[in-house]
């Protein structure tokens, strides 16, 4: 985990004192080295900040070529990179560095951008070719490493962070557009919350040259054809296979030479992650402790450690002082906040840094290549079960009739044929309630809006004939899982702590992808691939556990944020909001402040929503005023 930016100008002029604000700004994801560059026609500059994970005292960056006219920045970490080295010094290559991320430099010198296809893992880089006059970007296949892009008076911006590109001289407005689409939907794959940075979408690489700017997919999540998931094997054979991903995917990032750290829950897929690892290396667990027994999952996982035999620390998170950390929690994430978890992951992040660990291995992806969210598992039954297809289809008709689906679902509904559950859940909890808070302007806007379009459009020819289950699961990695809640990243970023997702592995997604769907749920528990492939490594309480989620208590519950927030809408920058109305706020508070705690988390979202906003627009200066003009809409 590094910071990296990059400037490309078509008629030079780079010195390199245009990269000295943003190195600033990406020193905390790289606080144990950093590194410049600017090419002698002065057509690029790259800069590099370095977290020391693989060899830490021979790693440093920029990478230069054989002859120097290539060079390399990295985030993030390629695995498997020992075998790939030995394959390109077996045929002449001479390495620089004794890092991970040299073997990125190579590969594009034998290969080009085919070198995509033999890096596996979590990355984002950018490569300068002076011969060519080309930048080369790319972000991993999951979007797990950020990776965002700005174009500006003739010269492109990269860099691994929004705060970066703004200290280059980007503009910090919002997109009302993209705002809208994140409450129906999520961001869009290729936007952010301010107007005109985007981000490479993931799977994705970008090529900048005289030709402009161009941005192309490499990888894609692939599902099979419905009608080509019927089993090719035995299902004791397709456990079998499951487990040997599984435990190949979690040994590849065991390699590290920092002392090696793991998230763990009470639930099936850190416990799975950690029991794979601890065959291969030795592992200290961290958990979260939290001060509300509907919350805490400690004791199961303390008994797990102990299953396992690992040493096991546990990670007091108090609800008390979530409220004190907001800020720090949207600074660091550069993105609205919808629950207090994200409070809990920066915190735990921080105590795991100070105890001396720099990179931990964690369970996310589970739930998405298993089908483990309960709303996946209901789109699965209409795969399975022709009475749940017709009772869904006769409830649309009903919704058609009545007029009650907005364009966005209307949509969703005529291009799919029914409604994937997690975008209704979304609709009933976000979209739906959200609207009474809005302001008239931005409310109409939002009514009007269809993200689902442009994501249909883009994604036909992935979605047309596929199972509902695996129709709604590419829309959520498109959407809410990487503008969201792979955006952890950066709140562990900003603690200088690299954590990495075995289950988030294309080699893994290759196997799982083909899985009948009778097998996903085949004992009624969910995920039942992965559990029945590590029950045996396992506590019984963990592999026959359901479903849990890491959900922190209730930011709602907590008075000290209501009244923080009721004396900024008495405050001159509450005007300034061009989402949110203060007097439907202000009601919302008082609703929530007469309602005793342990009863308001039916406005937790919204709060979140609401307080975050405002929190990102002080942190980073927002308006919605128009490039060169200060101040907001004032209305």
């Amino acid at each position: 985990m590094c910071g990296i930016v990059a400037i490309r100008s078509a008629d030079g002029g780079l010195d390199g004192g245009e990269l000295t604000a943003p190195m600033a700004d990406l020193r905390p994801r790289g606080p144990d080295g950093e590194g410049t560059w600017v090419s002698p026609t002065g057509r690029a500059a790259l800069g590099h900040t370095r977290l020391a994970v693989i060899a830490p005292a021979a790693g440093r960056q920029p990478v230069a070529g054989p002859d120097g006219t290539v060079r390399l920045v990295v985030n993030g970490e390629f695995y498997g990179y020992r075998e790939i080295r030995a394959e390109l010094r077996a045929a002449g290559c001479r390495f620089r560095t004794g890092s991970d991320s040299e073997i990125a430099l190579h590969l594009y010198l034998r290969d080009g951008r085919r070198a995509l296809e033999r890096l596996r893992g979590e990355f984002a880089f950018v490569l300068w070719d002076e011969r060519r006059a080309t930048l080369f970007a790319a972000r991993d296949r999951f979007g797990v490493k950020p990776l965002y892009y700005t174009e500006r008076d003739g010269r492109l911006y990269v860099a691994s962070t929004i705060r970066a590109l703004l200290s280059c001289g980007a503009p910090a407005r919002w997109d009302t557009a993209a705002f809208a689409a994140h409450l129906q939907l999520g961001l869009p794959p290729d936007r952010t919350l301010f107007a005109g940075i985007r981000q490479l979408p993931p799977g994705c690489h970008l090529i900048a040259d005289a030709h402009g700017t161009r941005v192309t997919p490499y990888w894609d999540l692939e599902y099979p054809p419905a009608g080509e998931l019927a089993a090719r094997g035995s299902l004791d054979d397709h456990l079998d296979a499951v487990r040997e991903r599984t435990d190949e995917a979690v040994r590849l990032r065991t390699v590290a030479d920092v002392p090696l750290a793991c998230h763990l829950s009470g639930g099936l897929d850190s416990s799975a992650v950690a029991a794979s690892a601890a065959r291969h290396t030795r592992l200290t667990a961290f958990t979260v402790r939290f001060d509300d027994p509907a919350f805490d999952e400690s004791a199961v996982a303390r008994r797990t450690a102990a299953h396992l035999a690992i040493d096991h620390r546990e990670v007091a998170s108090e609800r008390a002082h979530f409220a004190d950390h907001l800020r720090d929690v949207v600074r660091a994430g550069e993105m609205v906040q919808e629950n207090s978890h994200g409070i809990a992951r920066y915190l735990h992040s921080a105590h795991i840094k100070k105890a001396g660990f720099t990179a931990v291995l964690a369970g996310e992806g589970g739930d998405e290549l298993f089908l483990g969210y309960p709303q996946f598992r209901k789109d699965l039954t209409l795969s399975l079960s022709a009475d749940a297809r017709d009772k869904a289809d006769r409830g649309y008709a009903r919704l058609v009739a009545a007029g009650l689906l907005p364009p966005y679902l209307r949509t969703l509904l005529g291009t799919l044929g029914f409604l994937p559950s997690w975008i209704v859940d979304r609709h009933l909890a976000v979209t739906q309630p959200v609207a009474a808070l809005l302001r008239p302007d931005f409310a109409a806007e939002l009514a009007r809006a269809d993200a689902a379009a442009p994501l249909l459009a883009a994604g036909a020819g992935l979605l047309a004939g596929r199972a509902p289950a695996h129709q709604a699961t590419y829309l959520f990695a498109k959407t809410w899982l990487p503008g969201y809640l792979l955006a952890a990243e950066r709140l562990d970023a900003a603690q200088a702590v690299e954590v990495r997702l075995p289950l988030f592995d294309h080699h893994l997604f290759d196997l799982v992808r083909h899985t009948p769907p009778a097998w996903y749920d085949k004992d009624g528990t969910g995920k039942y691939p992965l559990r029945a492939a590590m029950r045996h490594r396992l506590p019984r309480e963990v592999a026959e556990g359901r479903k849990q989620g890491f959900l922190a208590p209730p930011m709602a519950d907590d008075d000290t944020l209501l009244d923080a927030l009721r004396e900024r809408l008495a405050g001159p920058g509450a005007g300034d909001d061009p989402f949110f109305d203060p007097h439907a706020v202000r009601a919302l508070l008082d609703r929530l402040a007469a309602a005793p705690p342990g009863q308001r988390s039916g406005g937790e979202k919204l709060l979140q929503l609401v307080a975050s906003t405002a929190e990102l627009a002080d942190e980073f200066g927002l308006t919605t005023a128009p490039s060169g003009q200060k101040g907001g809409n004032g209305g």
